[in-house]
């Protein structure tokens, strides 16, 4: 699989200061890297920018070489995301959510059904899987959303606070999984204030935490 690369990335909004400046890493496959520091420091930033929902001010976003940018849809076919708030239809259930992604992705055939009953399994979502979207809690919504991200199978998955609405033992299940995608080759960012779970699926780190404002 390819490298996720990004040269020199700095992102402003406005005439504000840069959010990220000068930023160059490289996601490479079977790894795992939490983005850590405080709120607003640019983690969901760069999660907004490796899932183009946002463009860089300057700089260069590569995946298999090419831009990102200038590709979108190419490269998203290749990305999972689970955003920090997840965006999902109220009056879908998460099978059927779970079917439809596959069939936008060209991913349905008939092992559609039985492979939607087992990450729901894996990710301890119970019967009310075949309730509305609508009436989920959000643990119920943080699991149909990590759902969405894997179902397709895809090279990069990208995660914005996924564990803070799930309990210890849905975090474990999730934990699992995620894993076994970085096993099998794939490229995991992710960011979350939970440290136990950012040591358990990364093993490096972008560090967005601000230095000290000098003593006057």
């Amino acid at each position: 699989m390819p490298d996720l690369v990004l040269q020199n990335v700095t992102k402003r909004y406005g005439q504000g200061p840069n959010v990220i400046e000068g930023l160059t890493t490289m996601f490479t496959p079977g790894s795992g890297t939490g983005l850590v520091g405080p709120n607003g420091s640019g983690k969901t930033t760069l999660i907004r920018l490796l899932s183009v929902l946002s463009f860089p001010t300057s700089g260069r976003i590569t995946y298999d070489g090419v831009n990102i940018y200038e590709h979108p849809y190419e490269y998203l076919a290749h990305v999972g995301v689970v955003p920090a708030d997840p965006d999902l239809p109220r009056y879908l259930t998460a099978v059927e959510v779970l079917e439809y992604v596959l069939r936008a992705r060209n991913k349905w055939d008939d092992t559609g059904p039985a492979r939607i009953e087992q990450i729901l399994d894996r990710l301890i979502l119970d019967e009310r899987r075949h309730n509305l979207i609508g009436t989920y809690s959000s643990g119920m919504l943080a699991k149909t959303q990590i759902a969405v991200a894997l179902i397709t199978a895809p090279e990069i998955l990208l995660m914005d606070e996924p564990f803070r609405a799930l309990d210890e033992e849905s975090t474990e299940a999730a934990i699992e999984l995620i894993n076994q995608f970085k096993e099998r080759g794939g490229i995991v960012v992710l960011s979350s204030h939970i440290r136990s779970t950012l040591e358990a699926v990364c093993e490096g780190y972008v560090n967005f935490e601000r230095p000290a404002a000098p003593v006057l």
